[in-house]
C-alpha cells in the first residue's frame, strides 16, 4: 500500500483521480505481460536458441532463449531430495511398525496407520491381533519400489487420499521362532500419505502368489515342537490332527533324510471356499483334494520360501483317521522335497513317490490304491504314457488315474530294483539342471533304463495285475 493512499485514506478524503489511473494503468500492463508469458511458454520450451520460428508463426511469440542445464538442474536434484526424504520418513514408520509387531504392541502397530476409515482400521486391528498370536522373532518391512501412475492401485489411492499419497511393493522378511535359521518373505503393498510430521499408512494389501492366513480370518495358533497350526475363523480340526502331523514329520525324516527343515506350518480354512480364496482361485476346484502344499519364494540366497500345508476342511472330513494319516505324509513329503515349489519337474516322479510314501506301510492293498486305474485297464483302457502334469490338475476328471498311475510307477521302481533306489533316482533328479529332462537323465544314471523303457514296463506290469 502506497503512503499516499494510506494517507488520504486516514484522513477520510477522496483520493486523486490520478492515482487510481495509475493503478488501473499498472494493473492493466503488468496483465498484459503476463498473458504475453503464457503464450510464449510453449515456444520458450520448444524452440531452442538459434531456432526460427515455425512458417506463419506470430512474431510477439516467436521468441527464444537458450535452455540452460544449469536451471534444469537444480530442480531436479531438490525433487529428487525431497523423493529420498519421504522415502526416509516412510522407511521410518515402518520401522516403527515392524518393532510392534515383534513387541506385540497393538496400540503402537495402529498409531502408524490413518484411522478415518472403519473398514481399513478394523482389517489392521484384526492383522496385529492375529500377528500377536504368531511366535515371531523376526518381522521387517523393506521398501522394494514405488508404483508409478501406470498401476490402478496408486491411481485409485491419489483419488481418494490426494496426489501426494505413495504407493509401494513392500517386502516383508519375517522368522518364526524355532522354525529354521532362515526367514522367509511375503510381498505386500502399501500406501502412505503424509500426516504432520510424519506418514499414515492408508492402504496394506497381501500380494503374494498366495494370501496370508493372518489377513484373511481370525487365527487361532497351535504349536508343538516341529508344527505350527493356524486354524482360521470358526474351522474345527480334528483333535488327532496335531499328533498326526507330528508323527508324519517323523516319519518323513526317517524316509527321505533329515537334510530339511523338520518342521511344517499347517492353515485350517474355516471352509473350502476360504482355501479358494486363500489360494486365489475358486473354492469348488479343490473338492477333490483332502489338502496340498505349496510354497512360495520372494526372497533371494539368505531367505527360504514360505511352505504350507493347507487343509481343505471339506475333503478333511471325508477320510477316515488312516486316510488323514497317509495325506499329511504325502504332503509334509513335498515340504521336505522341496516339490511345493512351482517347476517343470515330473510330476509322476513327485507325486508317485508322495504317494508311495504315504501309504507305505498302511496296510492298504493295491486293488484299494489303484482301484481306478486296474477298472480302467479291465475295460481296455491302458494308459499310453507316465502322467504328466495336466493330468494332476484338480478339474481333470481323471485325477485319481494320474495319481495311482504315478504310485505304480514309483512302485514298480522299488520291487524291481529297491527302495534306496527310488530315492537315489529322485535326489538325482532334483540336481539336474533342466527340470523338463531331470527324471530321464536320473533313470539312465542310476537304474541303466528310460523313460520309454520304464513307460513300457510299467504298462505291462498294469496289465499283468489287471
Amino acid at each position: 500500500m502506497s503512503e499516499s493512499f494510506a494517507q488520504s485514506a486516514h484522513d477520510g478524503k477522496s483520493a486523486p483521480t490520478h492515482f487510481y489511473s495509475r493503478i488501473r494503468f499498472w494493473f492493466g500492463l503488468a496483465t498484459v505481460i503476463a498473458l504475453l508469458a503464457v503464450a510464449a511458454v510453449p515456444t520458450l520450451l520448444l524452440l531452442p536458441a538459434g531456432s526460427k520460428p515455425a512458417p506463419g508463426a506470430p512474431p510477439s511469440v516467436a521468441i527464444t532463449i537458450p535452455v540452460s542445464p544449469t536451471v534444469a538442474a537444480p530442480v531436479a536434484g531438490l525433487l529428487a531430495e525431497q523423493a529420498r526424504r519421504d522415502q526416509n520418513a516412510i522407511s521410518q514408520v515402518l520401522s516403527i511398525r515392524a518393532n510392534a509387531v515383534t513387541a506385540k504392541q497393538t496400540d503402537a502397530f495402529l498409531q502408524t496407520t490413518e484411522q478415518s476409515s472403519v473398514d481399513f482400521t478394523t482389517k489392521q486391528l484384526r492383522l496385529i491381533t492375529n500377528l500377536n498370536q504368531l511366535p515371531l522373532e523376526q518381522w521387517d518391512y523393506e521398501l522394494d519400489g514405488k508404483l508409478d501412475g501406470t498401476s490402478s492401485l496408486a491411481r485409485q489411492v491419489r483419488r481418494t487420499f490426494g496426489s501426494n499419497a505413495q504407493t509401494y511393493q513392500v517386502k516383508v522378511r519375517y522368522a518364526l521362532t524355532g522354525f529354521g535359521d532362515k526367514p522367509t518373505v511375503a510381498l505386500r503393498t502399501m500406501s502412505f500419505i503424509p500426516q504432520g510430521q510424519t506418514w499414515k499408512v492408508v492402504s496394506d494389501i497381501d500380494s503374494g502368489r498366495f494370501r496370508q492366513p493372518w489377513d484373511e480370518n481370525y487365527l487361532s495358533v497351535v504349536q508343538g515342537p516341529d508344527v505350527l497350526m493356524m486354524v482360521m475363523g470358526s474351522a474345527k480340526p480334528t483333535p488327532s490332527l496335531m499328533q498326526q502331523a507330528s508323527q508324519a514329520v517323523a516319519a518323513v525324516t526317517t524316509f527321505w533324510g533329515s537334510d530339511w527343515q523338520r518342521k511344517v506350518e499347517i492353515v485350517i480354512p474355516a471352509s473350502q471356499r476360504e482355501l479358494g480364496n486363500l489360494l486365489r482361485g475358486n473354492g469348488a476346484d479343490y473338492s477333490s483334494l483332502a489338502a496340498l502344499a505349496t510354497a512360495e519364494g520372494n526372497g533371494g540366497p539368505d531367505d527360504v520360501p514360505t511352505n504350507v500345508v493347507w487343509v481343505n476342511p471339506s475333503g478333511f472330513a471325508k477320510i477316515n483317521s488312516l486316510g488323514r494319516t497317509i495325506v499329511l505324509r504325502h504332503e509334509i513329503l513335498h515340504v521336505a522335497t522341496g516339490a511345493a515349489i512351482p517347476n517343470d519337474f515330473p510330476l509322476w516322479l513327485e507325486e508317485g513317490t508322495a504317494e508311495y510314501f504315504g501309504y507305505k506301510d498302511s496296510g492298504v492293498k493295491q486293488d484299494v490304491i489303484a482301484a481306478n486305474l486296474l477298472q480302467a485297464t479291465r475295460s481296455g483302457q491302458v494308459p499310453t504314457r507316465l502322467p504328466t502334469t495336466k493330468d494332476f490338475s484338480p478339474l481333470n476328471g481323471q485325477l485319481d488315474q494320474a495319481y495311482e498311475g504315478s504310485w505304480w510307477a514309483v512302485r514298480y521302481i522299488v520291487q524291481t530294483y529297491s527302495e534306496q533306489a527310488l530315492l537315489r533316482v529322485y535326489r538325482n533328479a532334483l540336481g539336474q539342471a533342466d527340470p523338463a529332462t531331470a527324471a530321464d537323465r536320473a533313470l539312465r544314471e542310476e537304474l541303466g533304463i528310460d523313460t520309454a523303457q520304464l513307460t513300457a514296463a510299467w504298462r505291462a506290469s498294469i496289465k499283468a495285475a489287471a
